[in-house]
């Protein structure tokens, strides 16, 4: 999928690790119940926080994705109600 998002000239997608259950619940919605709205919302906001990050700076970008709860366990942030939020 991001080959041909490159290739289209657009912003790769990357599921952060908070984000994981949005995007297996997603997934679930379409393969089960042929929903294919909830995947296309969680891709849209995955490619729109990817792009939001600037990757030619690794400290930079790490420091970004700890900001904005990128790393922490999905089941956790569930609890604490941690959302992954757009950088700023």
């Amino acid at each position: 999928m991001n080959a041909e998002l490159v290739g289209a000239g657009q912003a790769r997608i990357i599921i952060p690790t908070v984000f994981r259950n949005n995007y297996l619940s997603a997934l679930k919605a379409l393969t089960h119940q042929a929903k294919p709205d909830a995947l296309i919302r969680v891709l849209d906001f995955a490619q729109k926080y990817t792009s939001l990050i600037d990757w030619s700076d690794i400290k930079k970008a790490q420091k970004t994705l700890l900001e904005t709860y990128a790393f922490e366990d999905s089941n956790l942030a569930e609890l604490s109600g941690n959302r992954l939020l757009l950088p700023f």
